[in-house]
């Protein structure tokens, strides 16, 4: 594979690599014993094996995908499992079961969050209110992060990676949107923010998530059911699996999701950006055809701009053929700072996110297959 302009000696990539890894171990480790810990500590020497591959080609992509897809599906096995053993089926139960929270939920239901933190701490039980807590903690991986999130943690966002990868050539040219296309997902963030107050109740999750495909979530009505049942298999379908395999375009994450539009507006916060340099541009477009959200428009390209939804993917920088984008901190241009600095900043800090959410839920499915192997 030719090197990217970008890629480090192999020295320093396994540097940053043992880094890494120990801080995976020391971050998660202590929580587990046993098997979990070996698996967890596996786990985490296979992130660093991915994330020193990304050091010392200096291509990103690959790796990143790779990461990205198994953390999805295994959050799809583990949540599943916990299913099936708290009701017996992934599926189908008679039990309605609360919601359970997940950053796309609290960012839909901001507002319902909001009252009842005020209804909490007017009573004097605000400590005990969890999603505050979990807010907290959003806000530290949204200035540490930001839009990254949807490309390097988020749980969901590696499935329609994954089915956008299984073509080499999508079957449907989809470069760019129509105009005003570009900002669907703030309106439905606005519009999910909207109805969740009206009704205090998690609509996104009721009505649009594919993952509560299953009876545990939905309404005791049977017709409602239905109806949710089929709106989950729609959207599942079509913005997870069909237009990503015939476009090779993130149609969920780029379209509909309200947390796309979350974090592109509150991820202004985070001190990394996407920046074109325009006296290495060309104006070649291939950075337009790669990216898979529609964040560099033909407009935006030729004043070398790159829109807020832009998720630090890296598809166009490896793409780019005079490697005229790259990463940098918010106001300082790529010549005000050593080289590759905010490159790497970026990437520690992306890797060491994803990696600790990937914890919670990588290790555990690899414990559950070696005991389905060894019977």
């Amino acid at each position: 594979m030719k090197l990217h302009q970008a890629a480090l000696p192999t020295r320093t990539s396994v540097v940053l690599a043992t880094v890494l890894f120990l801080a995976l171990v020391g971050l998660t480790a202590g929580a587990a014993n046993g098997e979990r810990l070996i698996a967890r500590i596996v786990w985490a020497g296979m992130i660093a094996v991915m994330a020193g591959r990304v050091f010392v080609t200096g291509r990103i992509s690959r790796w990143r995908s790779v990461f990205f897809i198994i953390l999805a599906w295994a959050f799809i096995v583990q949540f599943k499992a916990t299913l099936i053993g708290l009701t017996g089926s992934a599926f189908i139960t008679p039990d309605i079961q609360e919601v359970p929270y997940c950053h796309i939920a609290i960012a839909s239901s901001f507002l319902n969050h909001l009252y009842q933190q005020y209804l909490a701490f007017m009573s004097g039980a605000w400590r005990q209110w969890s999603p505050l807590t979990w807010g907290v903690v959003w806000l530290g991986v949204t200035l540490v992060l930001g839009q990254a999130w949807c490309s390097w943690a988020c749980f969901y966002g590696g499935l329609d990676n994954g089915f956008a990868l299984l073509r080499r050539k999508p079957l449907v040219k989809w470069v760019w949107l129509p105009k005003g296309v570009r900002d669907l997902p703030a309106a439905i963030l606005i519009a999910m923010l909207l109805l969740s107050l009206v009704t205090l109740k998690p609509i996104f999750c009721l009505w649009v998530c594919p993952l509560k495909l299953g009876t545990g979530f939905l309404e005791p009505d049977q017709l409602t059911r239905k109806l949710q049942l089929l709106s989950f298999a729609t959207i599942g379908i079509v913005f997870l699996v069909v237009l990503p395999w015939l476009t090779k375009k993130r149609a969920f994450c780029g379209l509909i999701c309200p947390f796309g539009a979350w974090q592109a507006f509150v991820g202004r916060l985070n001190p990394y950006r996407v920046q074109i340099q325009p006296d290495r541009c060309t104006q070649c477009q291939r950075c337009i055809v790669v990216c898979p959200t529609f964040a560099i428009e033909r407009e935006g390209l030729k004043q070398h701009r790159v829109l807020p939804y832009c998720n630090r993917c890296g598809e166009c920088m490896d793409a780019c053929p005079t490697d005229a984008i790259g990463y940098s901190l918010v106001g300082k241009p790529f010549a005000s700072l050593p080289p590759k600095t905010a490159r790497i900043a970026f990437l520690l800090s992306a890797w060491l996110i994803g990696g600790a959410v990937s914890m919670w839920f990588v290790p555990e499915v690899m414990v559950k297959l070696w005991r389905w192997v060894a019977g």
